[in-house]
Parts: C-alpha cells; structure tokens; sequence
C-alpha cells in the first residue's frame, strides 16, 4: 500500500483533503506543520509528501531543507499544495526538491486523485 503524508496546517482543508484521498487505497498520515511532519519522516518512509508552504512552527521549505539535510537529498516524491503561483518561497521549495507545485485554490477532488496517481505512478 502507498504511504502519503499530508502536510496542512489548516485543519478544515486537512480534513478535506483527507477524504478526498481516504476513496482510495492509501495510507494516509497527516501533519499540522513542518515539524510534525519531520519527527514522521523519522519512523515512515513515504511514497509521496503533498506539502503546504505557509505554515506555523516550521514551514514547508523548512522541512524540505531539513529533510534533505537528513536524508543527504529530497529522494520522497513532494508535491507542494498552496495558492502560490510563483515567487521567492515556491522557487525555493522547488530548488530543495519539490516535484511541482499545485493551487490548492484551482484543485477539484477528481483532480487531486489524478496528479496523486500520476505522482505515484511514474
């Protein structure tokens, strides 16, 4: 079975995102920030990271760069889920090893399911 981390610190899209994959067969981990996803990165190795970038605690480029840090690289398919369509922060995620970047505020469920799978697949 896939093993996905999700890492939003906003609870209700956590909550719906978590249904949205929970129609498939996944196992499903979820993180409030940066750090919560780290100290889970610590015990599961996951197949793919769907990860916001603007989070309290620590955010999304601070747990790609500490992740690669530990892991010498980002080699975890990431996914980077925010309403950033460009600039300093998603440029950075990207550099320390982000796959792509998707709206969160342009992303239907069917959607989602689809990039997960394609991500998964290839």
């Amino acid at each position: 079975m896939r093993k996905i981390l999700l890492v939003e610190d906003e609870n209700t899209l956590r909550e719906v995102y978590t249904l949205i994959l929970s129609t498939e067969a996944y196992e499903l981990h979820t993180a409030a920030n940066g750090q919560e996803a780290l100290a889970k990165c610590e015990s599961i190795t996951f197949d793919l990271i769907l990860l916001d970038l603007m989070m309290p605690v620590l955010d999304g480029v601070g747990f790609l760069e500490e992740f690669a840090e530990r892991n010498g690289g980002v080699h975890t398919k990431v996914i980077i889920l925010s309403n950033l369509s460009s600039g300093h922060e998603l440029d950075r995620a990207l550099a320390a090893g982000a796959r792509k970047n998707v709206l969160k505020a342009n992303i239907s469920p069917r959607q989602l399911l689809a990039t997960v799978r394609y991500e998964l697949e290839t």
